[in-house]
């Protein structure tokens, strides 16, 4: 007895002829005399083993067993011969609707449809299949119409159409009727989420396009009280528009949606398809140089740096696509591959009823792709390197300011884009090399000589003829400013508490070339050459300026000025300050910038700090 119950468990209770027998009958679409059979077979086989096993035990004593409890008959309206099937107790038994002729046609026709279950053996055991079961059954119920007079609950997330009931499924149809009529009223999730299941398998419609007009027209009329329907149906849709070929009716799926999916903005959609142009505003939002900051910038410049922008886009794209590097994934970011992505998410679709997965560019954002032999969706994400952006920006700054005659030059610093490129050697290798930098500074100069921009040149001063030019001699009162120098050195001598940086020996020296014959003359030939001087210029900045500042200009022409303000204890910006304040009072500009002088302007503090060492 125990070598047979091994054998029954082992094998299943079939041999391997009766199992091949019986999956050859599944072929042959005789699943119920095949399962019939198999529970008949099954039946006694336990009854052998049991009946072997009681002839066994029969010597054995047994304690005295507890009566079984009374259970009341449970009667299920199925044909005695039958049995229950599994579909048919996933509901409440209950006794069917034989009111007329009509309600039992249809449901004769329902119990016919349950019969059309798909079983497939796994090897272990006995499965049901909802993708092919719900094609079978939908198409043997797709041309049904009712007329049902009660609209009963239903709660199921995933149905099914053998796990609704008799009354469910007539409320389910009724609705259908409506719906193909144009017409469509509040119901539960699960009737709308079945009718999309048929529409999405092509079940009662003509074509794969008459299906997808129906989705959408489901979507919109029930969007009123199945909110539910705008998470789910923009990714069904798509999936559906990649498994079959309707680029013909729908050129633009997403633009038949009844809300806008998101994307990216305009202008990478533009930079994707290598629309250059109108692109500044993009890279400044994306950029790590603050351009919107800059002296420089206002809006008459934005118009020209917004056309250099776009040439010099149009030249990296070229330079960086000869080695193999997209500049898109550069200044936007790239498509990455959704792992999480299957088709018809949440549905029973029958992937063998579509018309076959075509790679398609859905929009910008997202691209259905085949990825190592298989179906995949890709995705934007957005990743610009803004480092990089804002060195271009800087390199387009810095070119403009010189073609436009700008008083004060930058200079963009190349380890922007490597810091930025750090760990990736391909990129880093194309923007070491000198044709780099060199391709954003002759882009941009090629767009400024097609839109003739060039520095304003001075104008020489026009004379009337009838009145003729009168100079205007001007006195420089040179004992006055041996007083002011007197006076300076005093209230320096009076401010240098702890230490005397100079010393009173170059007060002295410093005092006497300010106030010697060739400052004097200089301000002459200046008074002569430009019509006159008022009060300040550089006459009243070299008054203006202190010992200590004449010295850190000084230091700052020679380059040392960092290491002359730490061994005197000074601090470099704030020096830096009052001698811009007093620049600024006196010429109207600043001589330092960033630490130098300004080179405009070099020639002019030569002559103030008269070139020796102080």
């Amino acid at each position: 007895m125990e070598d047979k119950f091994k054998k029954f468990i082992a094998t299943g209770g079939k041999s391997r002829e009766e199992i091949r027998s019986d999956i050859e009958k599944l072929l042959r679409k005789e699943v119920d005399d095949v399962v019939k059979s198999a529970q008949e077979e099954i039946r006694r086989k336990i009854a052998e083993v049991i009946k072997d096993a009681k002839k066994a035990s029969e010597s054995v004593p047994h304690p005295e067993k507890t009566p079984p409890r009374e259970q009341k008959e449970i009667i299920y309206y199925n044909s005695p011969d039958r049995g229950i099937t599994a579909d048919e107790i996933a509901f409440a038994p209950e006794t069917p609707d034989y009111e007329t002729d009509a309600d039992r046609a249809i449901n004769d026709k329902i119990t016919e449809m349950r019969g059309l279950n798909e079983i497939f053996y796994n090897g272990y055991m006995l499965n049901q299949c909802a993708e092919i079961s719900i094609v079978k059954q939908g198409e043997f119920m797709a041309e049904v119409t009712d007329d049902f007079g009660r609209q009963a609950f239903c709660g199921i997330s995933r149905p099914v159409y053998g796990a609704l009931s008799n009354p469910q499924l007539r409320t389910y149809f009724t609705w259908r009727t409506d719906v193909r009529r144009g017409v469509y009223h509040e119901i539960d999730r699960a009737y709308i989420t079945l009718y999309c299941y048929e529409l999405m398998n092509k079940i009662g419609v003509i074509s794969a396009a008459d299906a997808l007009g129906r989705l959408l027209a489901v979507w919109e009329g029930c969007r009123g009280f199945a909110g539910w329907l705008d998470d789910i149906m923009p990714r069904w849709l798509k999936d559906f528009y990649a498994y079959n070929d309707l680029s013909g009716q729908y050129p633009d799926i997403c633009s038949c949606f009844p809300i806008k999916t998101e994307g990216f903005s305009e202008s990478v959609s533009e930079l994707y398809v290598k629309d250059y142009s109108g692109k500044l505003g993009y890279l400044m939002e994306n950029s790590s140089y603050k351009l919107g900051e800059s002296v420089f910038f206002n809006d008459s410049v934005k118009p020209l740096a917004d056309g250099a922008a776009g040439a010099v886009l149009a030249a990296l794209d070229a330079y960086f696509l000869d080695r193999d590097i997209s500049l898109f994934k550069l200044i936007c970011g790239r498509m990455k591959r959704d792992y999480t992505w299957a088709p018809f998410a949440g549905a029973y679709v029958n992937l063998d009823r579509m018309d076959g997965f075509r790679q398609v560019r859905i929009n910008s954002v997202e691209r259905y792709c085949v990825k190592r032999g298989e179906a995949a969706l890709e995705l934007f994400e957005p990743s610009p390197y803004r480092g990089f952006i804002g060195y271009v920006l800087k390199s387009i700054e810095a070119v403009l300011r010189r073609r436009t005659g700008f008083q004060h030059k930058i200079t963009p610093n190349i380890k922007m884009v490597i810091n930025d490129f750090r760990n990736r050697g391909k990129l880093v290798d194309a923007v070491s090399a000198s044709e780099f930098e060199q391709t954003i500074i002759d882009a941009v100069n090629i767009w400024c000589d097609k839109n003739n921009i060039y520095p304003a040149k001075k104008k020489k001063k026009s004379f009337v003829d009838n009145e003729p030019h009168i100079p205007v001699k001007v006195n420089i009162d040179v004992e006055r400013l041996s007083a002011i120098r007197a006076e300076s050195e005093e209230i320096a001598k009076k401010l240098i508490v702890e230490e005397d940086i100079l010393g009173d020996k170059a007060y002295s020296e410093i005092a006497v070339k300010i106030s010697g014959d060739d400052f004097s003359e200089k301000a002459e030939k200046d008074s002569a050459a430009f019509n006159g001087v008022s009060e300040g210029g550089w006459t009243g900045l070299a008054r203006a300026l202190s010992p200590r500042h004449i010295s850190v200009l000084s230091e700052l022409l020679r380059g040392g000025a960092e290491r002359f303000c730490r061994e005197n204890n000074i601090l470099p910006e704030t020096v830096y300050e009052e001698i811009n304040t007093l620049a600024l009072d006196n010429i109207g500009d600043i001589v330092i910038e960033n630490g130098d002088i300004v080179s405009d302007y070099e020639d002019e503090i030569r002559r103030i700090t008269d070139s020796e060492e102080v």
